[in-house]
C-alpha cells in the first residue's frame, strides 16, 4: 500500500521554510534572495534534469517559473516581510482553491462543496486581514493574493507541460533556471550588486541553502513522486495542511506569535481548500 508520508514530508518543508524565509530577509534584499533561492534549486536539479532530458513540456516550464517562482514567490516574499509566515502562507495557499476555479471557468460543471469552500476562503482571508488585535493588514494580504494569483498561472502551465510528457525533473529544473535567469538579469541591469550581504558565515550559508534545497529541490520532487503514488487528490489534501502547520511550528519555535483570530483563519482555509479538492 502506498504511503503518505512522502506528501507529509512535503507539507512539513513547505510550512518551516517561509518562517525561516522571513529571518533571512532580514539580511538579504528581495531580488538577492529569490535569486540565490532559483540559481541554487536549478544549479541542484541540473544534473539529475540533464541525465533524464527531453524537450517535451520545457516550452510551457519556462514561463511557468517566471511567472511562479520570479514574481509570485517575489510578492509572497515581500508579504512574508510585511505580515509573518503565519498570515502570509494561509492567504497564499488560496492558490489551491483559485486553481479549482479556473477547472469551473473552463466549462466544468460547480460542485456544491466549492460554493462552501469559497465562503470559507473569503472568511479565512477576512479574519487573517485583520490582525490579532483588530489592526488591518491590507498590504500584507493583497501581496499573498497576488502571489496565489501567480501560482494558480505558473501551475496551470507546469500542469500543461506534465500532460505532454515532460519528466518532471526537467520540468522542475527548466523553470527553476528561467526564474534564476530572470532574477539575475534584473539584478545585474539595476546595478545591485553592492547590495549582496557581508558577513555570513560558512556555517549559516549552509543552514539557509539547507532550507532553499528543501523547498525548491527535494519537495517538489518529493511531491510529484507522492502524485504518482498516493494520486493527486490525496496529495494535495495532505501538503495544503502546510499553512496550518506554518502556524503551529511558527509559534512553536518562537518565530511567530499568531493570534487565535489568526488560528481560526488558517483552519478556516486549509478545511475550505480540503473541501475544494474533494468535492
Amino acid at each position: 500500500m502506498a504511503s503518505p508520508a512522502y506528501a507529509l514530508a512535503v507539507a512539513v518543508i513547505w510550512a518551516v521554510s517561509p518562517i525561516y524565509y522571513r529571518g533571512f530577509l532580514s539580511k538579504f534584499d528581495l531580488l538577492s534572495f529569490n535569486f540565490l533561492r532559483t540559481a541554487t534549486a536549478s544549479s541542484v536539479l541540473a544534473i539529475p534534469a540533464l541525465y533524464y532530458w527531453n524537450s517535451a513540456g520545457v516550452g510551457l516550464a519556462l514561463p511557468s517559473g517566471v511567472f511562479t517562482l520570479a514574481i509570485g514567490d517575489s510578492l509572497f516574499l515581500l508579504s512574508l516581510k510585511e505580515v509573518g509566515a503565519s498570515v502570509a502562507t494561509p492567504v497564499a495557499y488560496t492558490y489551491v482553491f483559485m486553481i479549482q476555479i479556473v477547472g469551473i471557468s473552463i466549462g466544468q460543471s460547480i460542485p456544491n462543496g466549492n460554493l462552501v469552500a469559497a465562503a470559507m476562503v473569503v472568511g479565512g482571508v477576512y479574519l487573517l486581514s485583520r490582525g490579532g488585535g483588530g489592526k488591518p493588514r491590507p498590504k500584507g494580504v493583497a501581496l499573498a493574493v497576488s502571489a496565489g494569483v501567480l501560482w494558480t498561472v505558473g501551475q496551470e502551465l507546469i500542469q500543461g507541460a506534465t500532460n505532454s510528457g515532460g519528466n518532471f525533473l526537467v520540468l522542475a529544473f527548466a523553470s527553476r533556471a528561467s526564474a534564476a535567469l530572470v532574477l539575475g538579469g534584473v539584478f545585474l541591469l539595476t546595478k545591485r550588486g553592492g547590495s549582496w550581504p557581508r558577513g555570513i558565515g560558512a556555517r549559516e550559508y549552509s543552514f539557509i541553502l539547507a532550507i532553499i534545497v528543501s523547498d525548491l529541490a527535494l519537495g517538489s520532487t518529493l511531491f510529484v513522486y507522492s502524485v504518482s503514488t498516493v494520486g493527486v487528490a490525496l496529495t494535495v489534501i495532505l501538503t495544503s495542511l502546510s499553512p496550518l502547520l506554518t502556524q503551529v511550528l511558527a509559534r512553536a519555535l518562537g518565530k511567530e506569535s499568531p493570534s487565535g483570530r489568526d488560528f481560526a483563519g488558517g483552519v478556516l482555509i486549509v478545511a475550505a481548500l480540503v473541501i475544494a479538492v474533494v468535492a
